[in-house]
């Protein structure tokens, strides 16, 4: 049995941008989110399921499914793939344009909805901690009270997330998990296959149910990925290159200019004129006097 690898594109909306599956993403919003009876997710409209970037490079680091719930909230579910310095910054611009395009002309502050921004990536995205999930709110910084509810981001970096099957004990857990691992599978495993909703996504990511234009699509972003990637190791290379050639010409420059230096001080002190020496040795006048004033 082979398994998608679900931060591919086509893998990752099959999953979460197909209406027909919304269980799918609520049982993952529910966890992740660690939403407790009564406030769980019921229902969700998944909105813009086909959102394409155009850059290649930006599509094969960013795939996104937006969606509200049935109070209204909005949520936009990430997965990035390349390793990005200003994800930060991205993810809350994002979230502010996302909240500004609610209001309507007319419309008053009052009826904005929250924004809530859950982000899977497959890189360290924050070095001074371990957590592999983490959640960001806006709060006081004295009382600790959430008086500014528009926003909230969560993060989960695949990279931390270390445990093995046997070790899987929530539902947020076995989800990460099945981000992380789906594509190494040979098989589905039972402790995951006991959950409705993951036992309903590893049926999605058998590529064996899939059409042969999905097949297609799955290979053309493999390679895409596979290009980029090439693009880049090929351009570090160049640069790693130049870099060391440069290095060893100045080497080899400063090597030579002190050669020269040291031949002109014995010159000197041998009487003769700096005219000779500058001709023999390729030296100013001014390096000469410098070498005068130091001797």
């Amino acid at each position: 049995m082979e398994f998608a690898d679900p931060k591919s594109d086509i893998a990752f909306k099959k999953l979460f941008a197909d209406q027909k599956h919304s269980c799918i993403l609520i049982s993952f919003l529910n966890s992740i989110l660690q939403k407790k009876d009564g406030e769980k997710i019921l229902q969700v409209k998944i909105s813009d399921p086909n959102n394409q970037p155009l850059a290649l490079e930006y599509k094969l680091s960013i795939v996104d499914v937006r969606c509200t719930d049935e109070q209204g909230k909005h949520y936009i579910v990430e997965m990035q793939v390349a390793a990005q310095r200003d994800f930060f910054s991205q993810v809350q611009y994002y979230s502010a344009l996302a909240l500004s395009r609610q209001l309507k002309k007319g419309w008053e502050y009052r009826k904005l909805k929250s924004i809530i921004s859950v982000n899977v990536v497959d890189f360290k995205l924050n070095t001074d901690s371990k957590e592999y999930l983490t959640h960001h709110l806006t709060i006081d910084s004295s009382t600790g009270k959430q008086s500014l509810k528009l926003f909230e981001f969560h993060f989960i970096e695949l990279s931390k997330f270390q445990k093995k099957l046997s070790q899987l004990k929530t539902i947020e857990d076995k989800w990460i998990y099945l981000l992380k691992n789906a594509a190494k599978m040979e098989a589905k495993p039972k402790s995951l296959s006991q959950e409705e909703e993951i036992e309903h996504a590893l049926q999605i990511l058998n590529m064996a149910t899939w059409s042969d234009k999905e097949h297609e699509n799955y290979e053309k972003f493999l390679d895409a990925e596979r290009v980029v990637k090439d693009v880049r190791e090929t351009a570090i290379a160049k640069a790693n290159a130049q870099g060391l050639e440069k290095g060893r010409e100045e080497g080899r420059e400063e090597g030579h200019a002190k050669a020269m230096i040291k031949i002109a001080r014995n010159m000197l002190k041998s009487g003769m004129s700096k005219k000779e020496i500058s001709k023999i040795t390729g030296l100013t006048d001014t390096q000469l006097k410098n070498i005068k004033g130091k001797s």
